[in-house]
């Protein structure tokens, strides 16, 4: 019998900044893919990243890696402001695209974006990683399973630092013609697809957002607070910030109406059972069902702080 070979995925990346190395070794993980180019306005950065990932071509013009017909898929790693035209350009010629958020800073832009995706057939995604954290896979099968009732209300809180070298060192950041936002856009954007994904969706009530801290001459706003409504009613307030003393801290809650939750079985460790407190819960001073994560680290996939009242 004939054998076919499969031709490797051959991937390009756009921007060789902060988040470009977790892409090369994200392609490079893959048994089937090869990373082709590196391509960065700053052309050192681009033969930086690919000498250390072992990427054989190298540009500044990304019209030259769009123009390769063996490439088939690129990383979108610029600033926000080139997001819709650079992912634009990429569909156009037929390439799988994986962007950075935000998709776009205009939402006609993202929902013209969508369409083209679907009339080229092409994939188009954006980095959304922390929907994949075994922590919040977890309580999204609970949620659906029934097993933590009618939502109430719910808690969504980012603490994080940003320094003035985070903005000052960078063309972009910290501007609304580059960034078009800090606190929401940015690092808040994490926290709050979690909770959209976790919640299928929320609408706007009310939200204030302040420059309390500004640094390194940032135009953008630090400091975000909100009022959400999910589908079903219930309220959820937002929270983030880039000006804390806190490195990162990730906490989303939810308060139940009430709950079923099989004693015998758990999904990530051993079985739970009433407090002292009357709640459900692995721990004593555990809030309710809480995805926590703290200074950036990944959580296990069976987080003591997932709980359930």
């Amino acid at each position: 019998m004939k054998e076919f070979q499969v031709k490797p995925l051959a991937h390009a990346i756009v921007g060789c900044g902060r988040v470009a190395p977790n892409h090369a070794d994200g392609f490079s993980a893959l048994p089937d893919a090869e990373i082709r180019w590196a391509c960065d306005r700053d052309l050192t950065r681009a033969q930086s990243l690919a000498r250390e990932h072992g990427v054989p071509r190298t540009t500044s013009d990304p019209r030259i890696v769009l123009e390769d017909p063996a490439v088939d898929s690129v990383s979108i790693a610029v600033d926000h402001a080139q997001h819709a035209a650079l992912a634009t350009a990429a569909l156009d010629a037929g390439k799988h695209v994986l962007i950075e958020k935000p998709l776009a800073l205009d939402p006609e832009d993202g929902a013209a974006l969508h369409a083209l995706a679907k009339r080229t057939g092409r994939v188009l995604s954006v980095v959304s990683q922390h929907r994949y954290d075994p922590v919040v896979t977890a309580v999204r099968d609970w949620i659906a399973a029934g097993l933590l009732g009618h939502l109430v209300s719910g808690t969504v809180s980012l603490q994080c630092g940003r320094d003035a070298d985070y903005y000052a060192q960078s063309y972009w950041r910290g501007t609304w013609a580059g960034e078009g936002g800090s606190a929401l856009v940015n690092q808040g954007y994490h926290a709050l697809d979690v909770a959209r994904w976790l919640c299928g969706g929320l609408t706007v009530e009310g939200a204030a957002a302040g420059r309390t801290a500004p640094r390194g001459g940032m135009e953008t706003e630090d400091t975000l607070a909100a009022v959400l409504r999910t589908p079903e009613g219930a309220l959820l307030t937002y929270h983030v910030t880039v000006a804390s003393s806190i490195t990162w801290r990730c906490s989303t809650s939810t308060t139940p109406e009430r709950c079923t939750w099989p004693r015998a079985v758990t999904p990530c460790g051993p079985p739970l059972g009433p407090s002292s407190t009357g709640r459900w819960s692995r721990h004593p001073s555990a809030s309710a069902t809480t995805a926590s994560r703290t200074g950036g680290r990944s959580p296990t996939s069976r987080p003591p702080y997932a709980t359930a009242t």
